[in-house]
């Protein structure tokens, strides 16, 4: 989170190297780079913050195999925004100039596509497979469906981020 101080009619800004900021002026992008600081006026100037660290996003599936197995899918995607200015045109990583934190949830948002795209590939997998081979073929076959999946989705580079792996799978009957 930006951290803001705030002077008569001048405002400053100091963020975290781990963060990509957008500085925009009437609507234009002025300054862009990681970890900036800067004065700007609040009237004139918007803030947009994006992470570019790595990020982790534990999942937890229910479904069902071929043969009407209940089965337990459970994980961790690592994410990582690729495009910074990218992603900010799609999804609303604005800052509140007052405080410093984002004005709506895009973290939550990103987390969401992620997990719901995720759940689709193992979804398909599960659906198509009986619970014996699924067992048998342990979690790999399962991770490598969801990773292949997600760098293959076209729907993520549209967004600048790229799912870069998925790990510590497990598999059990419920």
């Amino acid at each position: 989170m930006a951290e803001i101080m705030a002077f008569p009619l001048l405002r400053h800004l100091w963020s975290e190297p781990s963060q990509q900021v957008l500085k925009f002026r009437r609507g234009s992008l002025v300054r862009s780079g990681r970890g900036l600081t800067f004065w700007f006026r609040p009237l004139h100037t918007s803030v947009a913050e994006i992470p570019i660290d790595d990020r982790e996003l534990p999942f937890l599936f229910h479904g069902r195999s071929r043969d009407f197995q209940e089965t337990i899918v459970q994980g961790v995607i690592t994410y990582r925004v690729v495009d910074a200015e990218r992603l900010a045109e799609r999804v609303d990583f604005s800052i509140d100039l007052r405080s410093g934190a984002h004005r709506h949830k895009p973290l939550e948002k990103i987390a969401g596509m992620l997990t719901q795209l995720s759940q689709q590939f193992a979804m398909d997998y599960l659906v198509h497979t009986d619970l014996e081979p699924i067992l048998e073929n342990g979690v790999e076959t399962l991770r490598q469906r969801i990773e292949v999946g997600l760098r293959n989705d076209p729907s993520l580079p549209d967004t600048g981020s790229a799912g870069e792996t998925s790990r510590n799978r497990s598999l059990r009957q419920a």
